[in-house]
């Protein structure tokens, strides 16, 4: 009678299992280190992505308004126009590229253009005359002036006041809304960026090819990560200006 053969199972030694449980503990850390790693890199992918969103949407506003600077309508019914109460030259100038006191060089650009189309800056007029005795007949011109501006660490957009205005203004008075002193004015300007979350670096309007056109530099970075920083810039033609 043959006996019974029973299999000898070797067991684990100590040492093997630690060092079993030490590679393990190994790949953890660094599988929870490439987590962590992605996670943050993807933080900071979406908080760039914010930054570049929020200034590429300042620069097409800014692009938008430039764009029109200077527009005219044409209005047959118009007797007279105060057009010419606003133009900086004989050549029908619209625009002012400066900068306010103590501010960069070429941070403020301030114009006009006729938003509504009725071939006048403002909007009410009687009469079919916007201008009469060499002053301005046509209401609510502040709504024509526009202007953007460098603040300290902030982007501003003109908004002028009804009472800020001489709605009688004659053309000395009525081109000082396009002045180099309007870029100085504490009231009337708008932010436009949450300066909890971004802070401005540089906004310089340069002119282009003999003032066919603009080019609108902006930089900005996160007031919380600072070294988060976006560089931008867009050219504008201005097709309503002459050269």
């Amino acid at each position: 009678m043959r006996g019974l053969t029973i299999p000898i199972v070797k067991g684990q030694t100590l040492i093997g299992l630690l060092v079993s449980l030490a590679l393990a503990t190994i790949f953890l850390l660094t599988l929870s280190q490439f987590y962590t790693h992605i996670q943050i890199q993807n933080r900071d992918i979406m908080l760039s992505l914010s930054l570049q969103a929020e200034m590429q949407r300042i620069l097409q506003l800014i692009a938008k308004d430039l764009r029109r600077a200077g527009f005219r309508a044409v209005n047959e019914k118009l007797i007279q126009s105060n057009l010419s109460l606003f133009e900086l030259d004989s050549k029908g100038t619209a625009i002012t590229i400066s900068q306010a006191n103590n501010a960069p060089q070429n941070s403020c650009v301030l114009f006009f253009y006729d938003l509504n189309a009725n071939g006048c800056i403002g909007e009410k007029y009687t009469a079919n005359n916007c201008m009469a005795g060499g002053r301005n007949e046509a209401k609510s011109i502040e709504k024509e002036l526009f202007g953007y501006k460098l603040n300290g660490k902030m982007v501003e957009t003109r908004q002028t006041y009804k009472s800020a205005v001489d709605s009688r203004c004659d053309s000395v008075e009525c081109k000082r809304y396009l002045a180099q002193q309007t870029c100085n004015a504490g009231g009337g300007w708008t932010d436009l960026f949450d300066e909890k979350e971004f802070e401005v670096l540089q906004l310089i309007f340069t002119p282009l090819a003999n003032n066919r056109g603009i080019e609108v530099r902006l930089s900005a970075n996160l007031v919380q990560r600072k070294d988060i920083r976006y560089d931008s810039s867009i050219v504008i033609p201005l097709l309503n200006q002459e050269p």
